[in-house]
């Protein structure tokens, strides 16, 4: 933390930035419950490295990456509202289709930043977006994934109430099993990012060991796919997991599909990675499986 906190000044981050996140007050009326994932004892899973996908906002080009997920055999966590304001999101029959091959996770009902919103709209983003899902593809839903990444303690409780396993975050870097279940971070997203970007997010996300990572492990690399090859050969000598997280909508406008492939290819030939849903992650995290 002293070696960051220099480059927090030069960043223009302020002194207080290990206490950006403050405690919202409950929703009116609401009374939130202690959180369980406190009381409960997390296997580290010491020496096994897993992989795993997960793809945001259910755009129609999402079936094109289920193709090559699907051509590699892999396993990925698709997180789809029922509907998005920015772009289009596939039929209601698509998604149930999709759900046949692959996991589809929760991202509210409409896909908006939660923490713009007053706590009684953002628990009905919660729920309602899960009981969607749920009566569309008549199963449980178990994982969720905050909209745009955004987040604060209220709303981390209020997802483990609305009775999801898990959720990720878009805290990058990552690749260790959090001790909060509600706040899994990922080690790759499919995005070009300056070097200053990232260091800057993790400051501001209180992400220390993300930024370190992105020093030490990953060399600064701000090329995507190389990010992404770097995490797999760490994570295959160290243990953990190599998680990549994309938006095809963002692949297709960079006409970024071949190199996609090549890290579906790079994943698949890692035999000694287990390949798991980010809802199967989340069971093994907390001994369900």
């Amino acid at each position: 933390m002293a070696l960051l906190a220099p480059l927090a000044e030069i960043l223009g981050v302020a002194p207080g930035y290990g206490k950006l996140f403050p405690v919202p007050s409950p929703c009116p009326g609401r009374r939130l419950a202690t959180p369980t994932w406190g009381r409960k004892v997390f296997s580290s899973m010491p020496g096994e490295g897993f992989v795993t996908f997960s793809v945001d906002d259910g755009h129609p080009s999402d079936l094109k990456t289920a193709q090559l997920l699907q051509k590699y055999g892999l396993k990925a966590t698709f997180y789809i509202p029922a509907r998005n304001a920015e772009r289009k999101v596939m039929p209601e029959s698509q998604v149930r289709d999709l759900s046949g091959s692959f996991e589809i996770g929760a991202h509210t009902l409409n896909h908006v930043r939660l923490t713009v919103l007053p706590r009684k709209q953002a628990w009905a983003e919660l729920h309602d977006g899960k009981r969607w899902l749920e009566d569309l593809l008549g199963k449980q839903v178990d994982s969720f994934c905050y909209p745009g990444g955004k987040f604060d303690r209220d709303l981390v409780t209020m997802v483990e109430q609305a009775g999801f396993l898990g959720a990720r975050t878009c805290t990058l870097n990552l690749t260790d099993i959090p001790k909060n279940p509600f706040l899994w971070g990922v080690s790759t997203h499919a995005c070009f990012y300056r070097p200053v970007v990232q260091i800057r997010h993790a400051l501001l996300e209180k992400n220390l060991a993300g930024a370190w990572n992105f020093v030490s492990v990953y060399g600064s690399a701000t090329d995507w796919l190389q990010h992404f090859l770097t995490s797999l050969q760490h994570v295959s000598r160290q243990g953990g997991i190599s998680h990549l997280f994309l938006h095809s909508w963002e692949i297709d406008e960079r006409r970024d599909w071949a190199r996609l492939e090549t890290a579906f290819e790079a994943a698949s030939n890692m035999k000694s990675l287990r390949r798991v849903t980010n809802g199967e992650l989340f069971a093994l995290s907390r001994g369900r499986l």
